[in-house]
């Protein structure tokens, strides 16, 4: 894992779970507005993806639990208020966590949650009433496009031989996950911190229904929900990159007073 530090005195520190297939490296313009808006940020690539990434994706989601464990551990020992941020994927490790911390969370911000998903992989279409019959070792490609992700040219390249972007997995790996996603879509929303949530107008990747539906479940006392009528999927990778985050400012800031801090 990393650490960027604040400039300046922090107010806050933010650990980023980044989505399936792809890398922390893939959020670099983030992490630097969070920095320079006076935030440490903690984050690190998820088992199997990034430096440590392998072609196929079949590591156990526990692998990913646990090191999200580690990451917010991490966060902990700030001496500052802790936000959790996640993408896709990463949104349910966040929410994972936030639920497992309670209080000692100040914030969850979500963007396109797999909750749901609406873009499911070619071969798996007809097969997710019977999943668990097939092999758990074959192949399968997601099949997620640049052009589904974001409106921006600049994200698709590698960094330092890396793959931006990799949604090859196996079929036990793709089973995992629709039981995680089942789990978290159902848990009570009792003990969860503050929660910002971003959706875009344009994803066909997740299920902004899903997300909007565990948003908005009964016992959950503070929420924000929006929803960028243009974008796709990777909502800070689009060109209204620095409006959402001008909007996700305000949510933080906005926690920090209501615990007392000047923010």
């Amino acid at each position: 894992m990393w650490k960027w530090e604040a400039e300046g005195q922090p107010k806050a520190t933010v650990v980023l779970f980044h989505n399936a297939y792809e890398h922390h490296g893939r959020h670099a313009w983030l992490i630097e507005r969070f920095r320079t808006a006076g935030m440490h940020v903690i984050a690190g690539d998820l088992p199997g993806h990034g430096s440590r990434g392998t072609d196929v994706h079949d590591e156990a989601i526990q692998e990913y639990r646990d090191f999200a464990g580690r990451l917010v551990k991490a966060g902990l020992a700030e001496s500052v208020p802790l936000f959790l941020y996640g993408h896709g994927l990463g949104g349910l490790l966040a929410a994972d966590q936030a639920r497992l911390e309670g209080q000692a969370c100040a914030g969850l911000i979500l963007t396109s949650p797999w909750f749901a998903l609406d873009h499911l992989p070619p071969k798996m279409k007809g097969a997710l009433s019977g999943i668990g019959k097939i092999a758990s070792g074959i192949k399968f490609n997601h099949r997620i496009t640049e052009e589904m992700l974001t409106r921006s040219q600049e994200n698709g390249s590698p960094e330092n031989g890396i793959p931006s972007y990799q949604p090859v997995a196996t079929a036990g790996w793709y089973r995992e996950l629709n039981l995680y996603m089942k789990e978290m879509s159902e848990l009570p929303a009792a003990g969860v911190p503050p929660v910002l949530l971003h959706t875009g107008g344009k994803d066909t990747i997740a299920n902004r229904g899903a997300a909007r539906e565990w948003l908005v479940r009964e016992g959950r006392e503070e929420f924000q929900y929006k929803t960028w009528k243009n974008c796709r999927h990777d909502i800070f990778l689009e060109p209204e990159k620095e409006e959402v985050f001008l909007y996700t400012e305000a949510f933080i800031n906005s926690v920090l007073r209501s615990l007392g801090y000047v923010a």
